[in-house]
């Protein structure tokens, strides 16, 4: 007599035979096929692409008996680039760009983008993450911009506030949604006495990183982090020299900043951008020869700019 709860068990161990014996294919390396469709590609290109199969775990280069077929298409347009366009069987197809590297990298690319989302594979790696695509897109496509700014600086020394004119340079990287750049400014208070402490010069020399968020649009809001060195020169009296004594101090160091701004006519190659610069010094200026200056000195800015 069969004993209760026998037959769903044996059931059970059946239908995990089944599945085993569906996924074993799919734990095997696929013999994938590669087509060509260029008018002379020639075998250097073949050879590179069977050496890129076999470099990943899941798939090897063949030419009989193909269980998948990775087709290759080359195309020319001329001042716009050159492209290499890869289809695996019936999936959407994926292109990259052939840059200043060469060939080679953009068919590694291209290679691991479509065997790493190959239907029949079961484990393969995971897609590219969006810090991946905006590296890849930085160098494949990104385009440079020089900029040159104009503002005002304003800082807690003085009475109430002290004030500086500045100009900046500026070079920048930039592709879809960022941009890395690096920035040199200095500002100057000509009209500084020195019965008075004032910041009579601040030279900063910063790396930034920005965030567009419309950037196909021709004007966009944007936001961006800086880091770099500040120097600070100061003028005032030296309480540590005596009455009516006066002396020049300066200090350098760190600083971190932020900016918010708008940048318009982003579809020209002649830009205009408005900003406010906040920046935070992280050390305190102390003159400890003459006591011209012992205070922490953060620095606020607006100005405009251009970008060509």
């Amino acid at each position: 007599m069969r004993r209760p709860g026998a037959l769903p068990f044996w059931a059970g161990v059946g239908a995990a035979i089944a599945l085993v014996a569906v996924a074993a294919p799919a734990r095997a390396q696929l013999r994938t096929c590669v087509e060509i469709e260029a008018a002379a590609p020639g075998d250097a290109l073949a050879r590179l692409l069977r050496d890129e199969i076999d470099r990943h775990p899941t798939h090897r280069a063949a030419t009989t008996d193909c269980q998948a077929y990775l087709s290759i298409e080359l195309l020319d347009f001329g001042a716009a680039g050159k492209w290499i366009t890869g289809r695996l069987d019936t999936q959407v197809p994926h292109r990259e760009r052939i840059g200043a590297d060469g060939m080679a990298p953009a068919v590694e690319r291209l290679v691991t983008i479509l065997l790493h989302n190959d239907p029949l594979v079961l484990h393969g790696p995971e897609s590219q993450s969006w810090l991946e695509r905006q590296e890849r897109a930085l160098t494949l496509r990104s385009t440079m911009h020089l900029g040159l700014e104009v503002y005002e600086l304003a800082t807690p020394v003085g009475a109430p506030l002290g004030t500086l004119s500045g100009v900046a340079l500026a070079l920048r990287r930039e592709v879809d949604q960022i941009s890395i750049g690096v920035r040199v400014a200095g500002a100057f208070n000509p009209g500084a006495t020195p019965d008075v402490l004032s910041l009579r010069m601040q030279f900063d020399a910063q790396v930034e990183a920005a965030f567009f968020f419309r950037p196909a649009s021709s004007v966009s809001l944007f936001a961006s982090a800086l880091v770099g060195l500040v120097y600070q020169r100061f003028d005032g009296p030296a309480t540590f020299d005596g009455a009516g004594a006066t002396a020049v101090a300066s200090s350098d160091g760190l600083a971190l900043g932020v900016r918010l701004g708008v940048e318009a006519l982003r579809i020209t190659d002649l830009r205009l951008f408005a900003f406010l610069d906040l920046e935070a010094p992280t050390f305190v200026s102390r003159d400890v020869d003459h006591g011209v200056v012992d205070q922490w000195v953060p620095s606020a800015a607006l100005g405009i700019g251009v970008l060509f």
